[in-house]
C-alpha cells in the first residue's frame, strides 16, 4: 500500500520492530513504554445523524452479531441485546456474572470476560461459562481455528479450546487493550490473532495455536484501539498522534499511516461495503475510509453522539455508535448502494 506524502518520513520510525528486553519480579517486561492513550474530550452537545434509542449511561461495551446488537450494562451483570430488525424496541436482558469485556462471536453470538469468569452467549441467550484465572480481563476474540483468547489489564494473554480449557498463558505484555482475529476468509495468516499495547503503543500477532508470539511492531506513539477487515488487515487508531495505521501479513508489517484530525479513537470496519469506521471524539463525528486504493479515501462522515468512544457496524452496514457520556445508542443505517467495493490487495 502506498503512504501519503506526509507519512513517508514517520513511517522507518513506526515499524520499528519491539524486541523484549526482560521482565521485572512481577513478570511485566522490561520494556520502553508511554502513557496509555485515552480520547480525546468531546464537546458536550451534538445533533447525531440517524435516530438513537436509550441505553444505560455508563454501557461498558458494545458489539454487533448477527442480525444483533449488544450493550453490556455498566455493573457488567447484563448483556442488553437488541434486534436490529426492531431497534426501537427494549432490548432482551440476558444475566452473566459482572462482566468487563464483549465481542462479537460466531453465528449470532457474544463472547464476555470478567474478573474470574469467561462466558460464551449463543444466538438463544443461553449461557456457557468458564473459570478464568484472572482478576482483570480486558479483551476477548475468538480466533478463526476456534480458540477463545483474552486479554488482561496486567499484560497477559490466556488461551481455551472450544471446550473452553485453558490451554495457554503468556506473560509477555504491558497490559493488553485490543485483540483482534484474522477471520477464515483472509490467506496465509494462519489464524493470526494481533494483540495492540497501548503501554507499548505496539501491535503483536500471536498464534493461538501454541501461543508463540511474532515480531511486535510499534503503533505510533499512543494507540488505542484496533480492527480487523475481511483480508485481515489490523487496522488501528493512534489516538495521541492523531492517525490511522494499518498492518499486514506475517510476519506483521505496516502497510500505511494516515492522518486523521480531532482525535481518532474507535474503529471497526464494514466488510459489506469495505469501508473503515472511526469515531473522532474531539468534536463528535464518525468519519468512514475507502481503503481500496492502499490509502485511505474519505467516503462519508456523520455528526455522533456525545463522547463516541465505542462504534460497531453489522453485517448490512448499519453503523452503532454508543455515548460513553449521555447514554444513548445511535443508529445509522446506510444506503443500499456500495462504497468502495473495488478489489483490494492487501500486500500492494
Amino acid at each position: 500500500m502506498r503512504l501519503p506524502v506526509a507519512a513517508a518520513a514517520a513511517f522507518a520510525a513506526g515499524v520499528a520492530i519491539i524486541t523484549a528486553c526482560g521482565s521485572d519480579d512481577n513478570g511485566t517486561p522490561d520494556v520502553a513504554t508511554v502513557a496509555p492513550a485515552t480520547p480525546s474530550e468531546a464537546p458536550a452537545a451534538s445533533n447525531p445523524a440517524g435516530s438513537t434509542i436509550p441505553a444505560p449511561a455508563g454501557a461498558r461495551a458494545l458489539a454487533s452479531s448477527g442480525s444483533t446488537v449488544a450493550v453490556l450494562s455498566p455493573d457488567g451483570n447484563q448483556v442488553l441485546r437488541y434486534d436490529a430488525a426492531s431497534i426501537t424496541a427494549p432490548p432482551t436482558p440476558i444475566a452473566v456474572p459482572g462482566l468487563t469485556a464483549l465481542a462479537a462471536d460466531r453465528d449470532g453470538g457474544y463472547l464476555g470476560v470478567g474478573p474470574g469468569n469467561l462466558v460464551v452467549v449463543d444466538a438463544s441467550g443461553a449461557t456457557r461459562t468458564a473459570n478464568l484465572d484472572a482478576d482483570s480481563p480486558t479483551a476477548v476474540v475468538r480466533a478463526a481455528g476456534g480458540q477463545i483468547v483474552v486479554g488482561t489489564e496486567d499484560g497477559r494473554v490466556l488461551i481455551f479450546d472450544e471446550d473452553l480449557t485453558e490451554k495457554h498463558d503468556k506473560r509477555d505484555f504491558v497490559r493488553v487493550d485490543a485483540l483482534t482475529a484474522a477471520p477464515a476468509s483472509a490467506e496465509g495468516l494462519d489464524d493470526q490473532v494481533v494483540v495492540l499495547d497501548r503501554a507499548q503503543s505496539s501491535v503483536t500477532p500471536i498464534d493461538p495455536a501454541d501461543g508463540d508470539l511474532g515480531p511486535a511492531l510499534r503503533a505510533g506513539n499512543g494507540a488505542t484501539n484496533s480492527t480487523v477487515d475481511r483480508h485481515g488487515r489490523i487496522l488501528v487508531a493512534n489516538t495521541r498522534d492523531g492517525e490511522i495505521l494499518g498492518f499486514y501479513g506475517s510476519p506483521l508489517v505496516m502497510r500505511f499511516r494516515y492522518p486523521v484530525a480531532d482525535g481518532p479513537y474507535a474503529v471497526d470496519y464494514d466488510d459489506t461495503r469495505n469501508l473503515l469506521w472511526v469515531s473522532t471524539t474531539g468534536n463528535n463525528e464518525v468519519v468512514a475510509y475507502d481503503l481500496a486504493d492502499g490509502e485511505p479515501s474519505e467516503k462519508q462522515r456523520f455528526a455522533s453522539v456525545v463522547q463516541p468512544d465505542r462504534i460497531t457496524v453489522d453485517d448490512k452496514g448499519t453503523v452503532y455508535v454508543l455515548s460513553a457520556r449521555d447514554g444513548l445508542l445511535q443508529v445509522v443505517p446506510q444506503s443500499d448502494t456500495p462504497l468502495g467495493v473495488a478489489p483490494v490487495e492487501p500486500g500492494r
